[in-house]
């Protein structure tokens, strides 16, 4: 039941992001803002072209972000209730962390980021400009920390650390379940380079053990909003 919500959630993000990215590009060519829709479009080289440009237009990742985030983590906190009922806050870890947990994983997790950081310093093949076109784009850098700072981490973390992570532990162990969930989250990042997939795995990792050590979602979360955040202030 579990890996059927995890793989239902994921269809409607991707379909729910495929369309705030075609809004995203009508609304900002005007030869196709008025015209009924046509899969011809898809063809035109005009329209192509500005798929290409817009998908690291800060303006549009925003909406992508935003939306897909905030209607899936709805739809999983509402499946999954209906689902667990009584057994919701365990299933994904809501209750809330002590400090000292917060704090242990905060370390482990800064120090894996330096660690990433000096590898991406040697190899030039580690570094990545994805940020620094969308920050440069955005006309509302407001709405951008939020959806890439706060809504993208929660949904993240509710999908892999809490809905795919809760239905794996009722299947493998606790390793296993922290593997494939990394694996995932790796993968859900697709617009880099398989190099800095690579990097995102061990971040996934991370992130899945401060969940599984814990007890909480929200260590988790807060790392991912701390990753977030960091990398649309310092770019």
């Amino acid at each position: 039941m579990g890996v059927a919500l995890f793989a239902a959630t994921m269809v409607v993000f991707l379909v729910v992001q495929a369309v705030a990215f075609f809004n995203g590009i009508i609304a900002r060519i005007p030869e196709f803002a008025n015209a009924s829709f046509s899969f011809s479009w898809f063809e035109d080289p005009v329209f192509q072209q500005h798929m290409k440009e817009l998908g690291y237009n800060g303006d549009v990742v925003a909406m992508e972000a935003l939306w897909s985030g905030a209607v899936c983590l709805v739809m999983i906190l509402v499946t999954v209730g209906l689902w667990k009922r009584d057994q919701l806050v365990d299933f994904l870890g809501l209750r809330l962390p002590g400090v000292k947990h917060f704090f242990i994983w905060l370390g482990v997790f800064l120090v894996l980021m330096l660690g990433i950081e000096g590898l991406a310093a040697v190899f030039p093949e580690l570094e990545t400009d994805f940020m620094q076109q969308v920050i440069g784009s955005t006309t509302n850098m407001a709405l951008l920390a939020v959806a890439v700072g706060v809504v993208g981490p929660l949904f993240e973390e509710f999908l892999l650390r809490g809905l795919l992570y809760g239905s794996l532990r009722h299947i493998v162990d606790e390793h296993a379940s922290v593997a494939l969930t990394a694996g995932v989250f790796a993968l859900m990042h697709l617009q880099y380079s398989i190099p800095i997939m690579l990097l995102i795995l061990p971040m996934g990792v991370v992130l899945g053990y401060a969940r599984a050590r814990s007890g909480s979602i929200w260590v988790p979360v807060l790392l991912h909003m701390v990753n977030n955040g960091m990398s649309l202030l310092l770019q």
